[in-house]
């Protein structure tokens, strides 16, 4: 299971936030996100956060700007 921190960047429904408080003594943790519309806060518990993948397993999108021969 992994484990979140405060300030770290999370996904939830496939959104990124970042988590602003963790309620130990519900599980829960509130999260922040900024919008077009100013910004959205939710209360989630820890089984539907995900990592941000994207910063910890290597992508190579270089094929999407430059071709190959």
């Amino acid at each position: 299971m992994p484990t979140f921190t405060v300030g770290e960047e999370v996904l939830f429904e496939d959104e990124r936030y970042v988590i602003s408080t963790i309620e130990p003594a519900t599980g829960r943790y509130r999260l922040l996100a900024t919008t077009p519309s100013g910004a959205r806060m939710v209360w989630v518990p820890h089984a539907k956060l995900r990592k941000m993948t994207r910063y910890t397993v290597a992508n190579d999108d270089t094929l999407r700007v430059t071709k190959r021969p």
